[in-house]
C-alpha cells in the first residue's frame, strides 16, 4: 500500500514544482490522521493532550481541571477529521472525548470557555443534532459571560493572579466566538453585544497604531481606569508577542464573521499586515517578533493560528489583490509546515508538528508539539482544501444569513428550464439547502423557496416536495466530493425534477416530478438561487451553474464542411468546459466532432484543433498532437446517446475528454491531449464542426460551452504517427511533571489501526480532485 501510495501522490502533482497544492495537504493530513489515532489510542479516557514530552509522549490535562485551557483541541481535532471523511470511527473517538467535558459547563473561573466547549460541543452538535449539545453550549455561553464586566466592557480573563485587578487578555478574542454562537443559537442576544464591546475595547487598547498587539491590560474594577498594559508571556512589555497577534488575527476575522461589522474587518486586516510584514522567510515566526538573537525560538503554532485565520480573511476582504496576498501567504506557512522542518513525521512526537513555545519566559513547553498547533493546522489544512484560489467568480459559497445567500438570475428563465451546477459539501453532515425563488420574491425564510436540495443531517441529500421533504433514492453526500445536479423545472405546472450524479458514478433521480414547495409565494420564474447554510458560512459550494431552457437544439452531422459548422462566438478564451449528448444514427460511421479558432475558414480536418472522432470500427478517439489515440476506447451503438465532457485550457493548447455511456460512470478516454500540430493558431473555441461521411450519421444535442477550471492528470504522450494507437490506460485521478506557574487560558500554562487504515483508503480512492497550486504575485 506504501508503494501504491507514493505512485499516487506523485500523480497528483505531476508537472512544475508547486509551493503547496492539494496532493501536499492531503499527504500532512494523513499524516494528521496517523498521529491522531495514534493518541487516541495511547491517552486515557477524561485526559487531554497538551504538549509533548522528550519521552514521546504526551502532557496530559484531565477533563475536571477548571483552569486548563486546552481540553477542547483535542476532540475537537477528532470532530475535524469526522468532517473531512463522514467515517463514523472518528465521530465515536470526538464523542467520547468531548462528553466529559460536559463538567465545565458551569466553570465560571476562567475565559477560557470557547476554547474547551465551542470546539467540542459545537462540531458534536453539527454533526448529531443533540439538543444535549446545544443546550451545553448555551450553559457555557452564560458561564463565560457571567465574567462580563459592563463598566469596561470586557470579559475578565481570570481571578489567578494576584497581582492583577480585572484583565483583558489578548487570548479572549478567540473565546469571544462561544457567546457569539450562543447568541445565534438560542441564547441571550445580549451575548453579541458583550462579544462586540470585548473585541472593541481589546483593540483600543490592546492593538498598537502600528497593528502589533500587547498581551495584557488592567483595570481598576470600580473605576474603569487602565492600570497596566504590557505583556505575561512576550519577551517584553512593548514587544510583540507572537501568538498573541496570531490571535488577534485570527479573532477579529472570526468577529467579523459573525457580526458583519467593517470595523472589525479594518481590524482584522490591520492586525494582519503587521503580522505579515515581520515574518522571516520561511514564515515561521519566533515565539516573540523582538525576541533577541539569543531566544529566537521558533512557534509553530502561530503559523498554523494565522494559517487558517488568512484562508477565512481572503473571502472577506473586497480587494482582489488583498485576498490574493492572503491566500498565498497561507499557502507559504502551510508549504513550511507541512515541509520535514516542522512536520514530526519520521520523529517521536506523539504530535503533527514541532517546534512549538508554550510559555517561554517561564520555560514551560518550548520547542514541543502543541495540540492547539496541531488543531489549528489540521483547520488550515481543511480551509485550503475546501476553497479554491481567489478570486474565483465562477464558484460561490453558501451563508448563514439569507440575504447573503441570495445569487440574481434575471427574470427571463421562465417556462420549462434546466438547471446544472457541481455541489461540494465542504463538511458533513449539514443541515443545508439549494434553493430557487421567483425574481420578485425577497427570501427570508425557507418558506420563500419554490424548489429546494437539501443537504440533511442524516448525511443524504433530499427534496422538498409540496409540504415535506422527500427522495426518490437516497443518495449519501460526503465532505469535499463533488456531485453535479441537474433540474428539470417546468414553472406553469410548478413541478421539477432533480438528478445527483456521485463523483465517478451515473446520475440517479432523487426527485421525480416533485411539487413546488406548497406555502411558498408565486413563482413564475427562475430569478434567485439561495445557497443557505445550516450552522456557518461556507459549508458547501457551488460551481459551473447554469440555467438554460429544456428544448435545446439538436444538430446533424453534414458531409460537407461548410455545412457543419455551428458558430460559438468569439469569448471562449482561457480554460473552458464543452459537455454535448451525441448519438450515432448509423453503425460504423467516420465522423469526428471538431473546435476551430472564430477566425479560422474551416475547409479541411487539418483546421480542427480538437477532435472527438467517432471511429469506423466502432468506438471513440481523440486527436492528440500528431494523430489519434484513446487512454481508452469506449464503443458505441446506433441510436445510443453518450454524454461527452471536454475540458480545455486555450492558453497550454490542451484537452481532455470523456464519454458517459447511458446509465454509466464517466470514462477518460483523453488525458490532457495536445491540440492538433498542424491546425492553425487557436486562441477561442469559435467553431464546432459536425462533419461526417454523408449527411446525418450521428447527431449532437444540448451543447454548452462555459468558463471552467481545468484540472489536467499526468500528460499523455503524443503518438509518433497517425496511425489509431491506443495508449494504455491511466488510473482516472483528476490522489505528573515539574510545576508551572497557573494556566492563564491560551496564553499560559497553569481505535488506532482501523482509523489509519481508513484514512489511507479516503486519499487514495477519492476522485474528481483539483490540482491546486498557490497563485503567486511578482
Amino acid at each position: 500500500m506504501a508503494l501504491t501510495l507514493a505512485v499516487m501522490l506523485g500523480m497528483l502533482v505531476a508537472g512544475p514544482a508547486r509551493a503547496f497544492d492539494e496532493a501536499a495537504a492531503d499527504r500532512a493530513l494523513l499524516f494528521a490522521q496517523q498521529q491522531l489515532a495514534r493518541t487516541t489510542a495511547q491517552v486515557p479516557a477524561n485526559q487531554y493532550p497538551k504538549a509533548s514530552q522528550p519521552d514521546g509522549t504526551w502532557r496530559l490535562i484531565p477533563a475536571t481541571d477548571m483552569i486548563g485551557w486546552t481540553q477542547g483541541f483535542f476532540p475537537g481535532a477528532l470532530w475535524s477529521m469526522y468532517q473531512l471523511t463522514g467515517d463514523p470511527t472518528w465521530r465515536a473517538q470526538a464523542e467520547a472525548r468531548t462528553r466529559p467535558l460536559e463538567i465545565q459547563k458551569s466553570n465560571m473561573q476562567t475565559h477560557d470557555l470557547g476554547f474547551k466547549m465551542k470546539l467540542s460541543f459545537e462540531p458534536a452538535y453539527q454533526a448529531t443534532g443533540d439538543e444535549l449539545y446545544r443546550q451545553t453550549l448555551l450553559t457555557a455561553a452564560g458561564s463565560l459571560a457571567s465574567r462580563y464586566n459592563p463598566r469596561v466592557g470586557i470579559i475578565n480573563c481570570c481571578d489567578w493572579n494576584p497581582n492583577w485587578h480585572l484583565p483583558l487578555v489578548i487570548d479572549t478574542m478567540m473565546n469571544l466566538e462561544l457567546l457569539l454562537w450562543g447568541a445565534q443559537n438560542g441564547g441571550q442576544p445580549g451575548w453579541r453585544d458583550m462579544a462586540l464591546n470585548h473585541a472593541l475595547r481589546t483593540l483600543s487598547d490592546l492593538v498598537r497604531s502600528n497593528g502589533s498587539t500587547y498581551h495584557v491590560a488592567d483595570y481598576d474594577p470600580a473605576t474603569g481606569t487602565r492600570l497596566f498594559r504590557g505583556t505575561f508571556q512576550g519577551f517584553a512589555n512593548e514587544s510583540t508577542w507572537a501568538r498573541g497577534q496570531a490571535w488577534a488575527v485570527y479573532g477579529y476575522t472570526m468577529v467579523y464573521r459573525y457580526t458583519r461589522d467593517p470595523r472589525m474587518l479594518a481590524a482584522a486586516q490591520r492586525v494582519t499586515d503587521l503580522y505579515l510584514s515581520r515574518l522571516p522567510a520561511d514564515a515561521v515566526p519566533f515565539w516573540d517578533f523582538d525576541a533577541p538573537a539569543g531566544q529566537q525560538v521558533k512557534d509553530s503554532s502561530s503559523a498554523a493560528i494565522v494559517a487558517s485565520a488568512l484562508l477565512e480573511l481572503s473571502n472577506y476582504v473586497p480587494d482582489a489583490n488583498k485576498q490574493l496576498q492572503y491566500w498565498n501567504a497561507a499557502s507559504r506557512m502551510l508549504d513550511s509546515l507541512s515541509s520535514s522542518a516542522y512536520l514530526a513525521s519520521g520523529t517521536t512526537s506523539p504530535g503533527i508538528l514541532l517546534h512549538g513555545v508554550g510559555n517561554y519566559p517561564a520555560g514551560q513547553e518550548v520547542d514541543v508539539s502543541l495540540i492547539y498547533g496541531d488543531y489549528y493546522f489540521i483547520e488550515a489544512l481543511r480551509r485550503f482544501k475546501q476553497q479554491p484560489v481567489p478570486p474565483s467568480p465562477l464558484t460561490w459559497y453558501s451563508r448563514f444569513n439569507f440575504a447573503e445567500a441570495v445569487r440574481e438570475l434575471g427574470s427571463g428563465n421562465t417556462g420549462v428550464r434546466t438547471i446544472e451546477f457541481d455541489l461540494t459539501p465542504q463538511s458533513a453532515p449539514l443541515d443545508a439547502v439549494v434553493g430557487y425563488a421567483d425574481s420578485s420574491t425577497t427570501v427570508t425564510s425557507f418558506s420563500g423557496l419554490a424548489m429546494a436540495l437539501r443537504m440533511n443531517s442524516s448525511g443524504f441529500f433530499d427534496v422538498r416536495n409540496g409540504g415535506a421533504y422527500a427522495a426518490v433514492t437516497s443518495v449519501p453526500y460526503v465532505a469535499n466530493s463533488t456531485y453535479h445536479v441537474r433540474i428539470a423545472a417546468d414553472m406553469a405546472a410548478r413541478r421539477y425534477s432533480v438528478w445527483v450524479r456521485p463523483p465517478g458514478g451515473a446520475e440517479i433521480l432523487i426527485a421525480n416530478n416533485y411539487a413546488f414547495r406548497s406555502d411558498a409565494p408565486p413563482t413564475d420564474d427562475l430569478g434567485k438561487v439561495v445557497l443557505k447554510s445550516g450552522f456557518v458560512d461556507n459549508e458547501f459550494r457551488v460551481a459551473n451553474h447554469t440555467v438554460r431552457g429544456a428544448a435545446t437544439e439538436t444538430w446533424f452531422s453534414r458531409q460537407g464542411f461548410f455545412a457543419s459548422i455551428h458558430r460559438l462566438g468569439t469569448g471562449n478564451t482561457g480554460m473552458r468546459t464543452v459537455e454535448f449528448d451525441v448519438q450515432p444514427l448509423r453503425p460504423s460511421i467516420d465522423g469526428v466532432i471538431g473546435y476551430a479558432d472564430s477566425s479560422t475558414t474551416v475547409t479541411l480536418r487539418s483546421d480542427l484543433a480538437m477532435i472527438v472522432h467517432l471511429h469506423p470500427s466502432g468506438y471513440f478517439e481523440v486527436y492528440n498532437g500528431p494523430g489519434y489515440s484513446a487512454v481508452t476506447r469506449v464503443f458505441y451503438a446506433v441510436n445510443t446517446t453518450y454524454h461527452v465532457r471536454i475540458v480545455a485550457d486555450m492558453a497550454a493548447r490542451r484537452y481532455s475528454v470523456w464519454v458517459r455511456p447511458p446509465g454509466g460512470a464517466e470514462i477518460l478516454i483523453a488525458n490532457n491531449y495536445a491540440f492538433r500540430s498542424d491546425a492553425p493558431l487557436t486562441d477561442d473555441l469559435g467553431q464546432v464542426s459536425l462533419k461526417s461521411g454523408q449527411d446525418n450519421d450521428y447527431s449532437v444535442a444540448n451543447h454548452s460551452v462555459r468558463a471552467g477550471t481545468f484540472a489536467p492528470l499526468s500528460v499523455e504522450p503524443t503518438p509518433n504517427s497517425g496511425q489509431d494507437d491506443t495508449v494504455a490506460a491511466a488510473a482516472p485521478l483528476a490522489v505528573v511533571d515539574a510545576p508551572e506557574v497557573p494556566a492563564m487560558g491560551c496564553s499560559t500554562a497553569g481505535g488506532s489501526t482501523a482509523l489509519v487504515a481508513w484514512g489511507l483508503a479516503w486519499l487514495m480512492l477519492r476522485t474528481g480532485r483539483r490540482s491546486r497550486a498557490a497563485a503567486r504575485q511578482g
